[in-house]
């Protein structure tokens, strides 16, 4: 059975992937690559998507706009979720809620000065 293109471009990736910031044996050529990811990597590409399309972007606009808000966090948590989460989930839900807040914020904040 032949193994396609697109299927071996698919299996390197995937060994590159798995095995990122490490050396790996491409199997196609005999030789030992250094895969250029680092572990972290996906995260970091993963968080590239544009900040408008974040489902907090709309919230943090209209919270923005009202001006001083006293607790931007309690207005942004989505209760329905939140109620239903672990003491340890619930803290991450906050601190994950407080990084995109801000990072919105900041987003926000900069697009008006230029």
């Amino acid at each position: 059975m032949q193994t396609s293109a697109l299927k071996l471009l698919a299996q390197k990736a995937k060994k590159r992937l798995s095995t990122a910031g490490q050396n790996y044996l491409d199997v196609t050529n005999n030789k030992t690559t250094l895969a250029y990811l680092s572990p972290t990597s996906y995260a970091i590409v993963a968080s590239r998507q544009r900040i408008e399309e974040d489902p907090l972007y709309d919230k943090v606009v209209k919270l923005l706009e009202k001006g001083d808000v006293l607790n931007p966090l309690a207005e942004l948590t989505d209760y329905n979720v939140f109620n239903n989460l672990t003491s340890e989930e619930k803290e991450k839900y906050i601190i994950d809620i407080a990084k995109r807040y801000n990072k919105i914020k900041d987003y926000c904040l900069h697009q008006k000065i230029d």
